[in-house]
């Protein structure tokens, strides 16, 4: 065939696409009708432009750069996207001498067509996208974790250090302390933060499904198992983290088999000949120190060793009260949300209350109490009377303490409850007597006594006065 019916033929190909010909300096020399029709440009509109003048965010001076091409890049043309690949054209040195550029696309209803195809499938991957790293991936991060004390700041420090490795991490700490918290942020901030993090309760899987559960199973390992097989939390992590929650009620049958994932990465599913390599980082957690069942026996050695690589400590909510007033703070903004209240915060006497509690159950209790409270109070601003079961924890507190010691009966307790109560009922109703007698549903003369008998009488009438 002739030279001169192949570049008509090449040229007819082209006319077909949109589609153009760039100089060495990124200059148009061609551009097809089709690219005219899209651009709403006539050819000689353009010719002899620079390409940026006409598509700002074009590919193409990087390929002139580079020399490399570049397949399907998404570049808006008149608030639209178009997808173009670019390819550089050589002379016969193999310098590069310009880029040809090109959408393979029959006419301009097919492509628009098609760029709404393309756009709806980038929409639906964006969503599954978030949806699955929603449902798989880390919830929270280290914002999460509400505090500025030394002991917290230095956790922060060691999650941030943590989440540089993929080595494993112990995270040890009291029930209630945070140590899920802690586990998530190592995941949010590592490399592995696109890929999966599996949790799972060591404490809510039956002994004789741990196997199973962990490491999965082939079809047909036992009866009733599924026809295709399962597979096991480690499998389902290869790539990413698993988090291990409460790894101190491992048994002591399915102790070996972690460890040897640990030391091999690899699992042998439940009636599989063939063990299976996973790339997975290992979070544990526990609440009662690994150390102490070690010594009694009751968790291997080399499996606590294996696990406590980079070991971080949650410190219990009593060594960090400075803590107590914003995660006070921001526990009644996250359950205003969730059950779509208004409560405005919680009065001096109630953070008073706070911080005279040990807070066994740590931020877990504090929520617990906080959101009684709230389901209770009858005023936005959350009183010590809205707390009545935590003041009477505390209260009993002080009977154990002060046990045996000469005065201490069950009357003073009372007496101590009831004088709070009273308070925090004056300081909600703004130090009106009739109100607060009609809030605590006595008579004025009672209330009268009441303050007489407690010794507050001088004090209210200063604050009605103020």
């Amino acid at each position: 065939m002739k030279r001169n019916s192949l570049d008509t033929i090449a040229r007819e190909f082209i006319e077909q696409l949109i589609a153009a010909v760039l100089d060495e300096k990124g200059n148009y020399i061609f551009v097809s009708q089709h690219w005219q029709d899209w651009f709403g440009k006539k050819a000689e509109e353009v010719l002899g432009h620079n390409v940026l003048e006409i598509v700002q965010d074009s590919h193409a001076m990087e390929v002139l750069r580079t020399g490399e091409p570049l397949s399907v890049q998404r570049v808006m043309s008149r608030d639209t996207p178009i997808f173009t690949s670019y390819l550089p054209r050589r002379n016969k040195d193999g310098k590069v001498c310009g880029v040809f550029l090109y959408v393979i696309v029959d006419g301009i209803a097919n492509a628009r067509d098609m760029i709404r195809q393309v756009e709806v499938m980038v929409n639906e991957v964006d969503y599954y996208k978030e949806e699955l790293s929603r449902e798989r991936g880390a919830r929270y991060g280290p914002d999460s974790i509400i505090g500025s004390s030394p002991a917290i700041l230095q956790m922060k420090s060691q999650i941030i250090q943590a989440a540089k490795s993929s080595s494993t991490v112990l995270i040890e700490g009291e029930t209630g302390s945070g140590k899920e918290l802690v586990a998530h942020s190592i995941h949010a901030l590592s490399a592995r933060r696109a890929a999966n993090f599996v949790r799972v309760n060591c404490s809510a899987i039956p002994a004789e499904l741990m196997e199973s559960e962990f490491f999965g199973y082939s079809a047909g390992a036992f009866t009733g198992a599924l026809k295709k097989g399962k597979v096991g939390r480690f499998e389902l992590a290869d790539g990413g983290s698993i988090f291990l929650d409460e790894v101190n009620l491992l048994t002591p049958t399915i102790q070996p088999k972690f460890l040897r994932v640990l030391q091999e990465m690899e699992i042998d599913p439940v009636g599989s000949d063939h063990p299976r390599a996973v790339d997975v980082r290992v979070i544990a957690a526990t609440n009662v120190p690994l150390e102490n069942l070690v010594r009694e026996r009751k968790f291997r050695n080399d499996l606590y060793w294996r696990l406590n690589v980079i070991r971080i400590q949650t410190p219990p909510l009593r060594e960090r009260m400075e803590d107590i007033p914003a995660l006070t703070e921001n526990i009644i903004q996250r359950l205003n949300t969730q059950l779509g209240m208004a409560v405005r915060g919680v009065s001096k006497g109630v953070l008073d209350l706070f911080m005279e509690y040990t807070w066994p159950g740590n931020v877990r209790e504090l929520q617990n109490a906080i959101e009684s409270a709230m389901n209770m109070a009858q005023t936005p601003i959350l009183q010590v009377q809205d707390f009545s079961p935590l003041v009477q924890r505390i209260n009993a507190g002080r009977f154990r303490m002060l046990s045996g010691d000469e005065g201490s009966s069950l009357k003073n307790f009372k007496q101590d409850f009831e004088r709070e109560v009273l308070m925090g009922a004056l300081e909600t109703c703004g130090w009106n007597k009739a109100k607060t007698a009609r809030m605590l549903g006595i008579s004025r003369t009672t209330l009268y006594k009441k303050l007489e008998q407690y010794g507050l009488v001088a004090n209210v009438a200063k604050m009605e006065n103020h």
